[in-house]
């Protein structure tokens, strides 16, 4: 039955890429959200709290499983590494994963709610890493309407199974436990039965070649880590200086700021391709088109969500969540100019990428992380949720400067070259 679900005519492929791109990209960028809409709705402000400072560690631990290997994977047009390697050093991070939230949960200190909360969104996060390189292989291979459609009924499939379980049980540790292992069960299916189009390779134990492929994939793992740790910084200093309640807002603040990252990530992964073959054939003319045309549209997007999220912003949000934020409508304004600069920081990660100086990289995410590091705690201690605002937005704004010149310097090269 599920093998219906792959076979597309030919001629429908791209049309049907495009959509479910969109889908399972439009349920991953909201899922956080509504998770902490039912915590906030079935165990009140201060468990929403809780949870959201867990979400957004396992978004940072992802950035670990995933490696960074999801856009190198989908521009390998000349097949330098197999799927066998892909999949075993999928395996192999995603161990590393798990190690490192063990220490972190140990180094923070949590308490054995928080912790135990912590460790099984993380481990619900494994299941998104091994879903991203699997999509990964049926993105290189023209079948980006597989890697959707995988993706958008196993997230659906957890969340109304954490839904279900929270509303009778109230208790998030078992609710964390029923999604992952509904998230697990349903990745495994859908795999199997997308053998009808696609057969895979078994993980293949070449050191050698995995090794080489961690080496070229690190840059790209520890950019992805530090820019969600910029992100997170402003988090963790609320968790020093106020209350889970405050968090609990914040998050509620900071949930529209990836709006602009959601619409511009539609128009990206369908031109990803694309765009790879046009810098590795030097067609520079429409490889700038491409570039200026995404630009254009993140620009023109991130215009209309500042505007239209700084007017209704906190009235919708405070008729979903319950509570009151009206008074913090700068806070989101801020947020929001500041969730622009990081969809722009995306993009040029991904136009890095492609021209394969994802090295390079690094040096952007290490400047704007120590300025996140270096400006989260003083800021929220002297403005509170405003500080907050302020630090991510100034982060996110040197982050995007930075690879802004690089991006300029060697394409200049390039082309000179």
């Amino acid at each position: 039955m599920l093998e219906n679900l792959w076979h597309t005519e030919k001629e429908n492929i791209e049309k049907k890429s495009v959509f479910w791109n969109m889908m399972s990209s439009g349920l991953n960028s909201v899922v956080s959200m509504f998770l902490l809409w039912i915590v906030t709705l079935i165990n009140g402000v201060s468990d929403a709290g809780v949870f959201s400072l867990a979400f957004s560690t396992s978004q940072m631990m992802l950035t670990i499983g995933n490696y960074g290997m999801r856009n190198y994977q989908a521009t390998d047009i000349r097949n330098k590494y197999t799927m066998g390697i892909y999949l075993s050093s999928r395996i192999l991070t995603n161990v590393v994963m798990m190690c490192a939230v063990g220490i972190f949960v140990m180094a923070e200190g949590y308490y054995f709610e928080k912790a135990c909360i912590t460790i099984l969104l993380c481990f619900l996060k494994v299941t998104d890493a091994m879903d991203d390189v699997y999509g990964g292989y049926y993105q290189q291979n023209g079948r980006l309407d597989i890697a959707g459609k995988m993706m958008t009924i196993r997230i659906a499939g957890y969340v109304i199974a954490f839904c279900i379980s929270l509303v009778i049980t109230h208790n998030m540790i078992l609710s964390c436990c029923i999604a992952t292992i509904i998230s697990g069960i349903s990745l495994i299916m859908l795999v199997g039965s997308a053998k009808s189009v696609f057969v895979l390779e078994r993980p293949i134990l070449e050191w050698k070649k995995i090794v080489g492929l961690l080496k070229e994939c690190l840059p790209l793992c520890i950019s992805a880590f530090l820019l969600i740790y910029m992100g997170n910084a402003p988090k963790y200093a609320i968790d020093t200086y106020m209350t889970s309640r405050e968090q609990a807002f914040y998050t509620y603040l900071f949930m529209p700021c990836f709006v602009t990252n959601l619409f511009v990530g539609f128009a990206l992964q369908p031109l990803l391709v694309r765009l790879s073959e046009n810098w590795v054939k030097k067609q520079y003319s429409n490889f700038l088109k491409l570039c200026a045309l995404i630009f254009a549209v993140a620009v023109a997007i991130a215009f209309f969500i500042v505007l239209v999220g700084g007017w209704l912003g906190c009235p919708i949000l405070s008729i979903v969540f319950g509570v009151a934020l009206q008074k913090y409508r700068n806070v989101l304004i801020v947020l929001l100019i500041g969730g622009a600069f990081f969809a722009f920081a995306v993009i040029e990660q991904v136009i890095l990428t492609v021209m394969r100086k994802q090295v390079f990289l690094l040096a952007g995410f290490v400047v704007a992380s120590i300025t996140a590091f270096v400006i989260s705690n003083p800021l929220v201690k002297k403005w509170g949720l405003m500080g907050a605002g302020y630090a991510y937005s100034l982060s996110a704004g040197v982050l995007f400067g930075v690879l802004g010149v690089m991006i300029i310097i060697f394409f200049i090269k390039e082309k000179g070259g």
